[in-house]
Order: structure tokens, then sequence, then C-alpha cells
């Protein structure tokens, strides 16, 4: 039997490394990295690619999770283009904005709709149509496809947003679209409220994941285990059986991939402490759970994978590396970001 976990943000950045990594018990993780075969490729595409790839769903100018994500919320793709358009916060740092998605404050359906009432009213001439179909997965549907590209919401949040707006022939249009809804919203009521009570205000919508609905063939991977709800959509869009993550690995019993993403948050944040306790656990839960049963022989391999911005990063463990015991445990070397 063979697991493949996909960590996200399991190689620290470097002016983290050595804050998050010193006097890090995790033997489990040391010994799985250090007996490895690793495989290092110069492209990465987050998550989305990770998962779009295994699931056998093509690359449009996007990977197409909105069409695919819409399905799954109770829409109806049809052949139109649709973007995911996430209500973030814009937090002002200086000269620059940075990106706060909605893992970070909580929006009301009743609020979702008054958005979006307000921005199809003002755009319903541009033939930009807006559906709040959960209060914090929006989707934008449009008459036409966009000569554009963009990046993912988890690959911006908590970065500075000006190196991750759209790029393409229609750049330009999709800037001053942007500035032209942070315009709006400032000036709802609905967010005059939000703002009176305390919450954070939604400045804006990040567009991402643009597609039509892809053909996809059933595919034959092996059953996902995740809480995030977009990795579901797409495997119950791929035909692949999907469950919530368990508390731990014990109770798995069959080849799975299994996407890991409790590091996501306090990465994509800076929050140092957070990423230590959040690997602390992942070492007692996964790690060491999975490394005894690879010696046992209950697993045959175990493979992981993380992505760095430019690098998507695997390491390969069977039970036969584990007797290669030259191979010294070293984290920090294991952990650091491709050149």
């Amino acid at each position: 039997m063979n697991i493949s976990l996909v960590i996200p943000y399991l190689i620290p950045t470097a002016e983290m490394k050595v804050a998050l990594l010193s006097d890090l018990p995790l033997p489990a993780l040391k010994i799985l990295l250090a007996r490895a075969s690793s495989t290092r490729n110069n492209a990465s595409g987050g998550t989305e690619a990770t998962l779009c790839q295994h699931f056998g769903i093509a690359q449009q100018s996007d990977w197409p999770i909105a069409p695919i994500t819409l399905l799954a919320d109770g829409g109806e793709p049809s052949r139109h283009f649709w973007f995911r358009a996430d209500p973030v916060h814009l937090r002002a740092t200086r000269d620059q904005l940075m990106l706060v998605d909605s893992g970070a404050f909580s929006v009301s359906q009743s609020e979702a709709e008054q958005f979006a009432d307000a921005f199809n009213s003002h755009f319903q001439t541009d033939g930009y149509v807006l559906y709040p179909l959960r209060p914090n997965r929006w989707y934008l549907r449009l008459d036409s496809q966009p000569a554009l590209a963009t990046h993912s919401i988890n690959a911006v949040t908590g970065k500075h947003i000006d190196a991750y707006l759209p790029s393409g022939a229609e750049a330009l249009a999709w800037h001053r679209f942007y500035n032209e809804v942070q315009m709006l919203f400032f000036s709802l009521a609905v967010n005059s409220e939000r703002d009176a009570r305390g919450e954070l205000t939604i400045h804006g919508l990040w567009c991402w994941g643009g597609g039509v609905m892809p053909d996809i063939l059933p595919a034959t991977s092996s059953k996902l285990l995740t809480n995030d709800s977009d990795a579901r959509a797409l495997a119950f869009a791929a035909g692949v059986p999907n469950d919530k993550l368990p508390d731990d690995a014990s109770g798995i019993d069959q080849p799975a991939l299994v996407l890991l993403d409790a590091l996501s948050g306090a990465a994509q944040y800076g929050d140092y402490i957070g990423w230590r306790e959040a690997i602390l656990q992942l070492e007692k839960s996964w790690f060491a759970p999975l490394l005894t049963q690879l010696k046992s022989g209950k697993l045959s391999s175990i493979q992981i994978s993380t992505y760095t911005e430019h690098n998507t990063v695997t390491w390969q463990t069977r039970r036969s590396d584990l007797l290669k015991l030259w191979k010294r445990d070293n984290l920090a070397k294991s952990l650091t970001i491709p050149a």
C-alpha cells in the first residue's frame, strides 16, 4: 500500500527557516526525508496544479477551478466562462496592499448577497454577473473568455498583491476593474456596518481559477482525504472517492492521496509559532504513525510533495530506503528552498 501526502508550505521561506526549524523534535519526518529519493522540478502551480494533474484535469488559461467548484456548490456551469471571485480584505503595509483571504474573517450569506446585488447593478452593462453561492466562495460569470492569466488566492494570501495581479493582453483593463470594485465596495453600507462592529471590511474580489467546465474522464486515482472543499470538488468531478481528513494516519487502510494543509495559514501570515505547533502535530498524528507502518511492512512507500513559488519538490521513501543508515537526518538541509 502506498500513501501520498501533499503538504503545502512544508518548506519555509529562507527568512523563516532558522526560526521555524531550530530545536524542533521531528524524528519521523527527518528520517522520511533524509532516506528518500527526491525530485525537484522548476515549475509550481501550487495545490491546484498538483491536484488537477493528479485527477487528469487539463490546464486552460488557468487551472479551471471555478467551474468545477461552482458545480460542487450547486451551480450550473453550462459552457460559460467562470472565475472564482472570492471576497478579500486588503491591508495597507507601507506603500503596498497585502491580501487577506476569508480564512481571517467571516462573512454571512446575507452580506455576500448585498455585495453581489451592488456589484451586479453597477456592472450590469459590462457582461459580468456575480453569484455568491457560498458566503466565502463567489463566482463571476463572463460573456466571453478574457485574455488573462491569474494566480490562485492560496498563492497570494499574506503577500503584496502587485506581483500577482492578472497578466495577459487584457491585464490593464482588469487592474482598472479591480480598482473600480474596490471603490464600489468602499461606499456600501454593509461595509460600514462591518467596520462599526470591528470586523474586517471587504475591499474587493480576487479573481482566479478561470475556465469553462472541462471534459473530465473518470480518474483511477487513489481516494482523496482532505478537509479542503475545493480539493474535494475536484475529486468529485473526476469521479474519485473522497472523504474528510481523519484525526491521524492510524485508520487509513487503503492507498490514499492525503492533503495536509495545516501549515498554510500560519505560513501565509508569518505566524512562526503557529507553524511550529502545526508541524509538531503533523509529526505526532501523521509522520510518526506512517513511519511505523512503513517499518512494519503495512506500507510499501510514502510520498511527500510540497512546492515553493518556483519549484515542486517530492520525496519518495520505500521500505528498503530505511536501511540507508548512512543518509544523515538533516531536516534543515532537506527543507532548503531550491536555488
